[in-house]
């Protein structure tokens, strides 16, 4: 009957942290945003030095992150971590060019390649053990570099890595700020990982009004990529 007592109580703290650590449930989060809205005042912007953990997928994905990239203050974010999948050799080759276009060393940013969560094509029977296997890898990079946010835009791969970042905010070691930004081509409907990313992310951002309709936490803002 202790146990069971102990498992009850644990499961209740743990219930209570995740509803005051979910992006989901903040509505002040929600209403801090409107009243900036409202009264045409943008946030202000830290100037101090921040991390940067960037999650790419493949083909349109890593397209889209790159335009995505064009837009990151490499001054602010001096330290960055990209995660990539195993396999994915287009996402590694495009890391390159861009941190060799702006001149960076080797100390600046590091790679992370983790398996894939989810091949194209796999069943969804043996889904779950690829899953756990991209989460200990994803899981050991965040917690080792603890970025101060993350970006992502849709890949399998994010789901995880973002999984990561809320349980290190769980555990109270540090607030990962998470930045997803669904898909250009989502005109009408979400795609599956933007579908669980807007549970789990800080700041959800659509590039069409038609979503913003559907999913009032998320913010329009439109021609990103």
């Amino acid at each position: 009957m202790s146990l069971l007592l102990v498992a009850a109580a644990a499961a209740t703290v743990l219930a209570l942290r995740l509803y005051f650590v979910l992006p989901v449930f903040s509505r002040r989060q929600r209403s801090t945003q409107d009243a900036r809205k409202r009264k045409g005042k943008k946030p202000v912007r830290s100037s101090a030095q921040k991390s940067l953990c960037v999650v790419l997928g493949s083909g349109g994905h890593t397209a889209e992150m790159t335009r995505l990239l064009s837009g990151v203050d490499y001054d602010r974010y001096t330290r960055r971590l990209y995660v990539v999948g195993d396999t994915d050799v287009i996402s590694l080759n495009k890391i390159g060019s861009i941190e060799a276009s702006r001149g960076s060393v080797w100390e600046e940013y590091y790679v992370g390649r983790v398996p894939r969560s989810r091949m194209v094509g796999q069943s969804w029977i043996s889904t779950p053990l690829s899953v756990l296997r991209c989460f200990a890898q994803a899981a050991c990079l965040v917690y080792r570099h603890l970025p101060d946010a993350v970006l992502c835009n849709g890949p399998g791969n994010c789901v995880v890595v973002c999984l990561a970042a809320i349980i290190v905010r769980v555990l109270g070691i540090k607030k990962i700020t998470i930045i997803y930004v669904e898909s250009f081509a989502r005109v009408h409907t979400l795609s599956l990982s933007g579908k669980l990313m807007y549970l789990l992310a800080d700041r959800f951002i659509v590039q069409w009004p038609s979503l913003l309709l559907k999913h009032p936490r998320a913010e329009y803002i439109p021609n990103l990529v």
